[in-house]
């Protein structure tokens, strides 16, 4: 050890934080959501805004959800239907479209 520089942290000294990753994970997770990032916290209000207005047991496009919180038709709206996919919050199934695959999504009650 170089003169001047503290000691290495000992995993019995520290409770035996080193030991658990998956807790580790956990606490890395919720920091990322409370992250007061201007643009998370947008894109948060949008998704508070898609599961506030949209219909219960309804199939949208996103283009029909995009119309129906009233922001433009883009990848950001895709984004947080996605998002909402991930978490459970609601359902998306793919179909075949006139122009190709379309994916849909619709509220979990």
């Amino acid at each position: 050890m170089k003169p001047g520089r503290p000691p290495l942290p000992n995993p019995e000294t520290v409770g035996g934080a080193f030991a658990s990753s998956s807790r580790l994970l956990a606490l890395r997770k919720l920091a990322q959501r409370a992250c007061n990032d201007p643009r998370r916290m947008e894109a948060r209000k949008a998704e508070a805004k898609i599961m506030e207005m949209m219909p219960f047991r309804v199939w949208l496009s996103c283009t029909a959800v995009a119309r129906l919180i009233g922001t433009p038709d883009d990848r950001k709206t895709r984004a947080r239907l996605d998002r909402l996919a991930s978490d459970r919050k609601i359902e998306r199934k793919r179909e075949q479209g006139i122009h190709g695959p379309v994916y849909l999504f619709r509220r979990i009650s």
